[in-house]
């Protein structure tokens, strides 16, 4: 890791310890609020506490790192791409050496040919080393091939019988900063091996699992966990997974999250950017005066569960319009989504976000139009669960909020679905959502 990196650290962890620490303080409040159960708010705000420490631990020993990284002579840093690596025959493993400015996912791309490719030479049981994201300049990796043809990074001892940094001997170097090398080994003990994330399916399962692809990259070549990203068949099967705890981080729909969050003490790390616009549909051949033109008529859906549709309801109910008694809620089917609803004519407008509106084939959505922008909602919040280590959590949260600004991943991931920031979850937003909370419950079937 270079020095700029290690300060980069620094900041992260500090910026991370700070937003923990607001996250107390909210959590204190609540307590004190009277809504809800108080021991409950207390705890997380022990949680969100601990896991500031942590980050100001790591903080701490990336601070080490950087204050002896910035001391060194210029002359005992060499590129970092250059590694000497030796072969004493054809079945021998290379001998690699770390030098500063290396990390493991930059050594491991000298051999893979891409860095986020790392996990394939990180061995959790064989390659000796407890942290990959904790290597020390001097120490020599060798690279072993198995007679399967996988291959694999082992930390091993320095020519000459010096011993090379291996947990322990990290752990000794840390010495000035025990708290931060005590956190962070617990930190990782904790930790899983492999993450799920549950997305919402509010668009066809292909095209949300060909976005989140860019997310798995991004988090995978963070963090030392496997990612997976899972969907749901429908909105209520996916709600029904989230409040059963089947993911470790869930991209839900802010009226879902608010319900996770009371119900299930579910975590909101961030909310995305811009709001969702609701939108009413018709056809660009097709003139709609005003809503009372739908009297009679059939209005469909793209997702009759979701927000969007709550807030279209509430708006036709403002135009004194009912549903069953003014007109028909129809959802789409298999054979035939909105778009083909409208064009056929078996629906005369429907109510859909801007993010579904964009989901449509281009051919459909070429003939239609956006008669009205009826409301302007929360977007997506990503919950963790709260079984997750709160140092994990602290971290993946400030991962998220620099998500965007990756060049690669974060920006293919902006441009397939119109995001623009990950932020903090401001307290008013989830309040905003309390008069769906109860309509929610119904709707999934856990009314209280």
């Amino acid at each position: 890791m270079s020095c700029d990196n290690l300060r980069q650290q620094v900041e992260a962890m500090r910026a991370g310890a700070r937003d923990q620490r607001s996250g107390a303080a909210q959590m204190l409040k609540e307590a004190s609020s009277g809504r809800g159960k108080s021991a409950d708010y207390l705890q997380a705000a022990k949680d969100y506490e601990e896991a500031a420490q942590h980050s100001e631990n790591a903080a701490a020993l990336y601070q080490q790192q950087l204050a002896a990284c910035t001391s060194a002579p210029t002359s005992s840093k060499p590129p970092p791409i250059e590694h000497t690596v030796r072969e004493s025959n054809t079945t021998a493993p290379s001998i690699i050496e770390v030098r500063w400015g290396d990390t493991f996912s930059s050594i491991a791309a000298t051999i893979t040919g891409d860095a986020r490719k790392w996990r394939e030479l990180y061995d959790p049981q064989n390659s000796h080393l407890e942290n990959p994201d904790l290597i020390y300049a001097g120490s020599h990796f060798e690279l072993v091939r198995q007679a399967s043809g996988a291959q694999y990074l082992r930390l091993v001892e320095a020519q000459g019988g010096t011993p090379v940094a291996t947990a322990g001997a990290a752990a000794k170097r840390a010495a000035a900063a025990p708290a931060a090398a005590a956190g962070l080994a617990q930190a990782s003990r904790d930790e899983p091996d492999a993450l799920v994330v549950g997305v919402l399916p509010n668009i066809s399962a292909e095209k949300l699992m060909a976005q989140y692809e860019h997310m798995k990259h991004y988090l995978e070549a963070l963090n030392t966990q496997k990612i997976s990203i899972s969907t749901s068949p429908n909105f209520k099967a996916f709600f029904e997974s989230t409040m059963k705890g089947d993911y470790d981080l869930a991209v839900s729909a802010p009226h879902f999250a608010r319900v996770a969050q009371l119900d299930r003490g579910l975590i909101p790390l961030v909310i995305y950017e811009p709001r969702i616009n609701a939108l009413l549909i018709t056809p660009v051949d097709q003139s709609l005066g005003s809503a009372a033109e739908l009297r009679g008529k059939v209005v469909a859906f793209a997702n009759p569960q979701s927000l969007v549709a709550m807030y279209g309801l509430a708006w036709l109910g403002q135009q004194g319009l009912q549903p069953g008694k003014d007109f028909e809620v129809r959802g789409p089917r298999t054979d035939l989504g909105v778009g083909r609803m409208l064009l056929t004519g078996e629906a005369t407008a429907a109510i859909m976000s801007n993010g579904e509106f964009r989901a449509l084939p281009p051919e459909e959505s070429a003939r239609l139009k956006i008669a009205d922008t009826i409301a302007r909602i929360p977007n997506f919040v990503v919950l963790a669960n709260p079984r997750l280590n709160r140092g994990l959590v602290a971290r993946l949260k400030t991962q998220l909020k620099g998500f965007l600004a990756n060049q690669d991943d974060g920006a293919a991931f902006a441009t397939a679905t119109g995001i623009t920031a990950m932020s903090d979850v401001d307290e008013a937003q989830l309040r905003e959502l309390d008069s769906y909370v109860e309509q929610t419950r119904r709707a999934m079937g856990i009314a209280k």
